[in-house]
C-alpha cells in the first residue's frame, strides 16, 4: 500500500452518489448491507481488533467526502476507526436487520463503513454495512476474506493501493468529457437515443405500501438443465437466466422493447482487479422481443447485446444516460424500472459465504450470508446469487410499489419459463398478460407531462433571465426542453459540467458565481434567481 496517500478524487459515479446524498441525506439507496447469521462463539474483542485491521488495510472505508463542489475527494487523513457496536432488537430477524442497516451515513463526517452485532429473539447477525461510494459487490468478497484473516490474527493479504482508486477516478472523468470516451458516448447515444418504452407492471401494492422481498432457491435439477441448455446454445448460464427474466418482463408489461440494467464489474484496469472500492457500473441492456420469438432467439439476442454493452461499459452510467438524452426525473422513472444482478459469491478461492469460519485458538464462529437487500433505486430488482448453497433468486420491491401478489406471480412464472428454456427452448414466448391501466406508468422524454408537472414557470424572477439561463443550461448539458423546476444534477450534470456552467454564467451574464450556489440550489429557476436575479 502507498502509505503517503490519504485522499483520492471521486470518480464520475461517486460524484453522482454524492449529489444524490446531498439532495436527500436520509436516503439509503446507495447503502450495501451484508448480513451474516452467526452460530457458535463470536469473540467481540477479537472482532473489534479484526475490524480495526480492516480499517488500516483499507483506510478509505474510514474516509469522508471533502473539498469544494467540483473538486470532491475521498479523504481518510486522521479518520476515526470503523465503529463496532452491539444492538439488541425485539423484532423478527429480517425486520431487525433492516432497521439496523437503514441508518444513513454522513458522507461529510464518515466513516463510510460500520459493523454491528444485532441480537434478537432466537437469532444473531453480524452486519457489515458499507456506503456504495467506497465499495461494490466484488469488494464484499474481498472484505469478508480479509475479515477472516484478521480475526484469526493473520496478516491481511488482500491488496490495497490508493493509486488504483485515483487512476480509476481520473479515467472516468476523461471518458465522460474527453476524446477518449467519444466512441463510447456515440455507441450509447445510438443504442438508447431512439427512446424506450415504459415498463408498466400490473402492480397490486399494499395500503400503505411496504417493502417486499421474496427469496427463492432454484432446484438443483433445474440448474443442471439450464447449464446444459446454455452450453448447447453456446451462451452463458447467466444469459439463460437473463433470457427468462426478459421474457417474463415482456409478458407482464406488454412491451416488446424491454430495458433492464445489468451491473458490470468495471474493473478493467489491472490495478483494480483485486482492489476494494467502487468500480461497478450499471449498464442498460435493451432487447426487442417479438411474438414469434423463441427462448433460443432471446438467449442469442441477449448474448450479443450484453457483449456489446460490456465492450462499451467503461463509460460511467450517468454519462451513458446523458449521451442518450435520458436525463431528468421523468426519464429516470422511465429507465430505472428493472435491475437484473447476477452475483457469483463463490468466486474467491477458499471463501464460502455460507460457511465462513471466524476462528481463534479456542473458539469458532460460523457465519452464513443472508439475503442482501440493496436495490440501487430500481422499482424491481432481481438478484441471482450463486454460492455453495446453489442458485438463489431474490425478488425485491424496495418501495412497495408493486406489491407481494405480483412478486409471487413473477417468482412462480420464472420457474416455469426457466424449465421451458431447459427442456424446450424453441417454444415461442408466453403470451402477454399485462392489463391496461397498470400501475407504474411513466412519461417518456419529450412526451407531454402531466398537468401538475410543470411547476411555477415564473419562479426564477425575470422571464428574460430565465429564458437566457435555460438556453445556457441546454448548451452545457446538450439537451432540450429543460423546465424551471428541473435539477442540474438530475439532468445528468456532474462536477466537470458544473464548473463549465458557472464559467459560462460569468462570461454571458457578467456575474461571478460561486460553484456552491449550483450545489445548494440545483433547480433552474432557483439557481437563476440566486445567481443572476435580484437576490444575486
Amino acid at each position: 500500500m502507498n502509505t503517503t496517500a490519504h485522499s483520492v478524487p471521486l470518480s464520475v459515479g461517486q460524484e453522482a452518489m454524492k449529489v444524490a446524498w446531498q439532495i436527500d441525506p436520509r436516503q439509503w439507496t446507495n447503502i450495501i448491507p451484508v448480513p451474516l447469521a452467526v452460530t457458535g462463539d463470536l469473540d467481540l474483542d477479537r472482532l473489534r481488533a479484526a475490524v480495526d485491521a480492516l480499517g488500516t488495510a483499507f483506510p478509505h472505508l474510514r474516509g469522508r467526502v471533502t473539498g469544494e463542489p467540483g473538486h470532491h475527494r475521498l479523504d481518510w487523513d486522521g479518520a476515526p476507526a470503523i465503529p463496532v457496536t452491539e444492538v439488541t432488537s425485539s423484532l423478527a430477524r429480517d425486520e431487525g436487520v433492516r432497521e439496523a442497516w437503514q441508518t444513513p451515513f454522513d458522507l461529510l463526517a464518515g466513516p463510510l463503513a460500520r459493523v454491528q452485532v444485532v441480537t434478537g429473539p432466537g437469532w444473531r447477525v453480524l452486519l457489515l454495512t458499507l456506503h456504495h461510494i467506497v465499495a461494490d459487490g466484488a469488494s464484499v468478497l474481498l472484505l469478508l476474506d480479509a475479515l477472516r484473516q484478521a480475526y484469526a490474527g493473520e496478516p491481511v493479504t488482500v491488496p490495497d493501493d490508493p493509486r488504483a482508486l485515483e487512476a480509476h477516478a481520473l479515467r472516468s472523468a476523461r471518458l465522460a468529457e474527453g476524446a477518449e470516451g467519444e466512441r463510447l458516448r456515440a455507441y450509447w447515444a445510438a443504442e438508447l437515443g431512439t427512446g424506450t418504452a415504459p415498463l408498466t407492471l400490473p402492480a397490486e401494492p399494499a395500503d400503505p405500501p411496504r417493502p417486499t422481498l421474496l427469496s427463492d432457491l432454484l432446484p438443483d435439477d433445474l440448474v443442471a438443465g439450464l447449464r446444459h441448455r446454455a452450453a448447447a446454445t453456446r451462451v452463458s448460464y447467466v444469459t439463460a437466466l437473463m433470457a427468462g427474466y426478459y421474457a417474463l418482463l415482456r409478458r407482464h408489461t406488454g412491451s416488446s422493447d424491454v430495458l433492464s440494467f445489468l451491473p458490470f464489474h468495471g474493473r478493467t484496469l489491472d490495478a483494480t482487479r483485486q482492489q476494494v472500492g467502487y468500480f461497478v457500473n450499471l449498464l442498460p441492456v435493451r432487447a426487442r422481443l417479438g411474438a414469434a420469438d423463441t427462448y433460443t432467439d432471446v438467449m442469442r439476442q441477449l448474448r450479443g447485446r450484453v457483449k456489446n454493452a460490456l465492450t462499451h461499459g467503461d463509460l460511467p452510467q450517468p454519462v451513458i444516460m446523458r449521451s442518450a438524452g435520458l436525463v431528468g426525473p421523468r426519464a429516470r422513472d422511465l429507465t430505472h424500472r428493472s435491475l437484473f444482478q447476477y452475483w457469483h459469491a463463490g468466486l474467491r478461492d477458499g471463501l464460502d459465504v455460507m460457511d465462513l469460519r471466524l476462528t481463534t485458538p479456542g473458539s469458532t464462529a460460523t457465519l452464513g450470508l443472508l439475503d442482501i437487500e440493496s436495490t440501487a433505486g430500481f422499482t424491481l430488482a432481481v438478484m441471482v446469487r450463486q454460492d455453495s448453497g446453489g442458485t438463489r433468486v431474490l425478488w425485491k420491491d424496495p418501495a412497495g410499489a408493486l406489491g407481494e401478489p405480483l412478486l409471487k406471480t413473477l417468482a412462480a412464472e420464472y420457474h416455469e419459463v426457466l424449465w421451458t428454456i431447459a427442456d424446450d427452448p424453441d417454444t415461442p414466448l408466453l403470451g402477454i398478460v399485462a392489463t391496461a391501466g397498470a400501475a407504474g406508468t411513466t412519461t417518456a422524454p419529450g412526451a407531454a407531462a402531466p398537468d401538475d408537472a410543470d411547476g411555477p414557470a415564473g419562479s426564477g424572477g425575470d422571464a428574460r433571465l430565465l429564458a437566457a439561463m435555460t438556453e445556457l443550461w441546454q448548451d452545457v448539458l446538450g439537451i432540450d426542453d429543460i423546465l424551471p423546476e428541473d435539477s442540474f444534477f438530475e439532468l445528468g450534470g456532474h462536477s466537470l459540467l458544473a464548473e463549465s456552467l458557472v464559467l459560462e454564467v460569468s462570461r454571458r451574464f457578467g456575474r461571478e458565481v460561486d460553484l456552491g450556489v449550483l450545489f445548494s440550489r440545483p433547480r433552474l429557476a432557483e439557481f437563476t434567481e440566486h445567481a443572476v436575479g435580484p437576490r444575486a
